[in-house]
């Protein structure tokens, strides 16, 4: 990925819909970002990623497309900083 993007932090809502798996969904979305390689905090209501621009928008994009086969019903609020005081390692 790109190293000369900016850096920056994502704070991630999932919220599945229509659903009794909320749990399950979630723990899918989680296993997902893992797997980006990305470095990540979760909390009890979000998850923050911190990463380039560009792979932090593939890994959105990879959870938009993973969730909803299967006509899953999902939503997901984000918010994005570039001054996330975050340190590039």
């Amino acid at each position: 990925m790109k190293k000369d993007s900016a850096y920056i932090s994502c704070q991630i809502n999932f919220y599945p819909l229509y659903t009794m798996d909320v749990n399950e969904e979630v723990k899918e979305v989680i296993d997902i970002i893992d797997k980006s390689g990305l470095k990540y905090k979760s909390g009890d209501l979000s998850t923050a990623v911190y990463g380039y621009s560009g792979e932090v928008y593939s890994l959105l994009e990879e959870i938009t497309e993973k969730m909803q086969q299967n006509d899953r019903l999902f939503s997901m609020n984000i918010s994005i900083s570039n001054s996330c005081g975050c340190k590039v390692e």
